[in-house]
């Protein structure tokens, strides 16, 4: 499906805990982190390391007469390669393992009393490792269950899922979540979750056979 947008859209702090490339297929987008900016024009593309925050500043391409819109996909890796893992955020490895599993299975219970169980600690031991890093399991559920729901919108092979895979009780509170979380506005969030399927799109015959290695499958969202 990919991400389409026809005006300038920031998305903030995201953080996946494997590798995420991310591909502008038009216009233009800028990845921040830190105080290190990478501009992507069209058909190029950055692997973030795991567990980076990152911004992504996605504009259309301005042209004398008219503007295209810009378009840019997600894919995140399945395995970190070394040179990865060497520029990974390894300061938090209790947190980045818990939310490799929450990422994973976003629509499973994931309350203090299962997840220490999974570890073999006490509720309280879980909370004090997360603390000591910074992070709150509340709040980690809910970053890996936006973080689940984008990397979803903006797939590029056109498959995804709805609110409760990506463990919400509603679209409505999906889009919530993911305007608190990485400042998505609700109405593009309601118009892009209301284009979630479970089966990828459908395309003529004709603009298959590679067609998808070329020119990413999509729909206008926003």
């Amino acid at each position: 499906m990919a991400i389409v947008t026809h005006h300038a859209l920031l998305l903030r702090e995201l953080r996946f805990a494997a590798p995420a490339r991310v591909k502008v297929w038009k216009g233009a987008a800028t990845l921040k982190s830190g105080g290190v900016a990478i501009g992507l024009r069209e058909g190029e593309s950055f692997t973030v390391p795991p567990f980076v925050r990152f911004s992504c500043f996605a504009h259309p391409r301005l042209a004398p007469g008219q503007a295209r819109p810009a378009v840019w996909s997600l894919a995140l890796e399945a395995h970190a390669s070394p040179e990865m893992e060497r520029a990974a955020d390894a300061s938090k490895p209790w947190t980045r393992k818990l939310a490799a599993a929450i990422f994973g299975e976003p629509a499973t219970d994931w309350r203090a009393a299962r997840v220490a169980g999974m570890w073999q600690v006490t509720p309280a031991r879980l909370r004090a490792l997360l603390f000591a890093e910074g992070e709150s399991l509340r709040a980690l559920v809910r970053e890996q269950r936006v973080a689940r729901a984008l990397a979803q919108l903006a797939r590029i092979d056109g498959s995804g899922g709805g609110f409760a895979d990506a463990g919400f009780a509603s679209a409505a509170a999906m889009a919530q979540a993911c305007q608190d979380v990485i400042g998505l506005p609700p109405e593009i969030a309601q118009r892009a979750i209301a284009l979630l399927s479970p089966a990828p799109l459908r395309q003529p015959a004709a603009e298959r056979h590679g067609a998808a290695l070329r020119h990413p499958r999509y729909r206008p969202y926003f």
